[in-house]
């Protein structure tokens, strides 16, 4: 291997197991978040969730202004992101987690997440490159802009990035910091999560620029690519975002192992279809919304773009009315949710092996 080569997988490599050890340590999953608002009314995880895309956005601003490297803003296709979006959400549903829960869980030895990761890449891979591509690019043709440009906060309210990301800070962090949350079983501090997720999700960004292009962590085009490279030769080389993932789950094995988290689990037989058709709206969605809730609502929303925050913004929609539509409302069904949980397996985590109710194990 040339030495030149050494900087692209070793930082790929480095990136993608830090952010799989913090994010099973963590449990952090955007499905996890909704559903426990939804079933329980705890926001201990999107407490993280939020706490990591408003520290993303301070790191990524101060990289960018120490033009420690460049990162590019998003478009703002209306269209794609709010469709693509709403069908991520209904994905995550039926799958019972994320992009990122669901790598992090094959670290865990959760064998249901290898069907759901096989239905995402032939849902990206169909929009992308087959089938329903067309449909693609006319759904992505609409976009806004301002000033020629993509939009961000910051140029749509023509103030600085500083005022704005002070602002967010201000109003999300009363919300952040009024209650302690509840603890979740084995797991890190939401606190501790969120604030580790958003310096790697910054830290991605730079480590990202070894490659051909920063690009930062994420989890949807190159889910798809592991799938089209070994069969078909596309794309015509492995990239840094497709190193990066593959070392995710071994990132996750690390955490898990440690803490006394894995072991291997088979989803129910009766589940296969209801979790690969999930994974394949996910992939699709994601690259109809050009990107998933880790690609566009952290990655992407910590450049402050308009459409990365509107895309992460369809995704909570999605997911909350699947939730009301498969499951009746949260209220009705919180107290056979607890009792769930409750019955549990000993030393499971709440949710089951990735924290998220109605997925599979």
């Amino acid at each position: 291997m040339a030495e030149a080569a050494w900087p692209f997988y070793v930082s790929a490599v480095i990136a993608g197991a830090a952010f799989g050890y913090v994010i099973q340590r963590g449990g952090f999953c955007l499905m996890r978040a909704v559903s426990n608002l939804f079933f329980m009314g705890d926001a201990t995880i999107a407490r993280a969730y939020a706490l990591a895309l408003l520290v993303a956005m301070v790191a990524v601003q101060a990289l960018s202004a120490a033009g420690l490297v460049e990162v590019p803003i998003r478009p703002f296709h209306w269209m794609s992101n709010g469709i693509g979006g709403l069908l991520f959400g209904a994905g995550m549903v039926l799958s019972g987690g994320c992009s990122g829960s669901t790598w992090y869980r094959v670290g865990e030895g959760a064998v249901g997440a290898w069907v759901i990761l096989l239905g995402f890449a032939m849902g990206a891979t169909a929009v992308r490159v087959g089938a329903l591509s067309s449909v693609r690019a006319a759904l992505q043709a609409p976009a806004v802009t301002v000033a020629d440009a993509p939009p961000t906060l910051a140029t749509l309210l023509g103030l600085s990035p500083w005022i704005v990301i002070t602002a967010l800070w201000v109003a999300g962090g009363f919300w952040l910091f009024r209650s302690r949350g509840q603890a979740q079983h084995g797991k890190w501090p939401w606190h501790v999560t969120g604030a580790a997720v958003g310096a790697l999700i910054a830290a991605g960004w730079w480590a990202s620029s070894f490659g051909e292009r920063a690009s930062g962590i994420t989890f949807a085009v190159n889910t798809g690519e592991l799938l089209t490279y070994p069969l078909v030769g596309f794309p015509n080389r492995v990239n840094w975002s497709m190193v990066m993932v593959i070392a995710v789950p071994i990132g996750a094995f690390v955490a898990a192992w440690t803490a006394g988290d894995f072991r291997w689990k088979l989803p129910p037989g009766w589940s296969l279809v209801k979790i690969f058709s999930g994974g394949v709206v996910m992939g699709g969605s994601a690259i109809l919304a050009e990107g998933c809730n880790i690609t566009q609502g952290l990655t992407n929303g910590s450049t402050l773009a308009v459409g990365s925050l509107v895309t992460l913004a369809s995704m909570l929609v999605g997911c909350w009315l699947t939730l009301r539509a498969m499951y009746g409302s949260a209220g009705g069904e919180r107290f056979s949710f607890r009792i769930a949980l409750v019955r549990r397996a000993p030393g499971e985590s709440p949710g089951g092996t990735g924290g998220c109710p109605p997925g599979p194990r």
